[in-house]
């Protein structure tokens, strides 16, 4: 009875742990992200961290251009917001599909090859590349969102080493 018991406790850690980890996984994300907001200004890292933006700076605040209507406004703050929000919308619909064709024992068959999956995300991410350098050449660092963050953590310790040195 006790074996029993104990094979029963095994295969309910087991269960829960496929049930929460991606769920934990995402509440952790976004606390980590409010966490970092509330104290360094800014829920980008790079920004916060180093003063210079991120490839993806400006998404949040083009989302919410295009929720008012505002397509011209969106493209400007960040220039490929639609292929970010089409690969947040493809990505874990694809990933739900798989998921329940698991779930009910079919196996997943996959429209791409593994290969032409991985070139199609190092294109994408080359693309996201060129398009970040392309930025930062021509707004950087005095149009939104690609600014300078002197209130930085780098930024901090600058000005304190530009201080001591001028003692």
């Amino acid at each position: 009875m006790t074996e029993n018991m104990h094979e029963y406790d095994k295969h309910a850690a087991k269960r829960a742990g496929k049930t929460y980890g991606y769920g934990s996984a995402i509440v952790i994300i976004v606390l980590f992200m409010l966490l970092l907001q509330e104290l360094l200004g800014s829920s980008c890292f790079s920004a916060a961290v180093f003063g210079i933006p991120c490839a993806g700076c400006g998404s949040s605040r083009a989302v919410w251009f295009l929720l008012q209507g505002r397509v011209v406004d969106a493209l400007i703050m960040h220039p490929l917001i639609f292929v970010t929000l089409a690969l947040l919308i493809i990505i874990p619909v694809f990933a739900l599909l798989r998921f329940l064709r698991k779930k009910r024992g079919k196996e997943t068959i996959l429209p791409l090859s593994n290969r032409t999956v991985n070139v199609f995300f190092i294109t994408l991410a080359l693309v996201y590349f060129v398009v970040y350098v392309v930025r930062m050449i021509l707004y950087f660092p005095h149009t939104e969102p690609m600014l300078y963050n002197p209130n930085s953590v780098l930024g901090y310790v600058v000005s304190f080493i530009r201080r001591l040195l001028s003692i």
